[in-house]
């Protein structure tokens, strides 16, 4: 009789879980890391902007060019603000998936922990049954040639 684990479908469910999670872990990883690099970019940009400024004031510019570049590097500043908002509420979800991860994960190893452990109990269940076998073989053999 081959073995049989009662709780099958529900470890198949656990994995299934277990795999979803991961997906919308990843989704998550892939959100936060678009944003980081989003960022990183837009600090790229303000620094370039700052360097052209300083040279711009240093080779003379018209109050027009200046409030011009002002508002362009106050634009920019915003801008950097709500990304790093965005990227602090991604982070959180994320750490969110992380941990419904987690505890998927967790679920189904201890699924798949009692799996293993009445496997192993049928394993040598199985092995006991063989060797009882052998071991009746054995004695009907000794008898038989005893008595013929």
């Amino acid at each position: 009789m081959p073995f049989h684990f009662s709780l099958q479908a529900v470890f198949h469910f656990r994995q299934s879980v277990e795999h979803q999670e991961e997906m919308l872990l990843r989704a998550a990883n892939q959100r936060a890391a678009r944003v980081r690099h989003l960022l990183d970019q837009l600090e790229a940009v303000i620094r370039t902007e700052e360097i052209l400024l300083s040279e711009r004031l240093v080779a003379g510019t018209t109050s027009a060019e200046l409030r011009f570049a002002l508002s362009r590097a106050a634009a920019l500043e915003e801008h950097h603000q709500v990304l790093e908002h965005e990227l602090a509420r991604v982070q959180e979800l994320r750490d969110q998936r992380q941990k419904v991860f987690r505890q998927a994960r967790q679920q189904r190893e201890a699924l798949e922990s009692l799996r293993d452990r009445q496997l192993g109990e049928y394993e040598r269940a199985a092995s006991r049954r063989e060797q009882r076998q052998v071991d009746d073989l054995f004695l009907l053999r000794q008898t038989y040639l005893r008595r013929g």
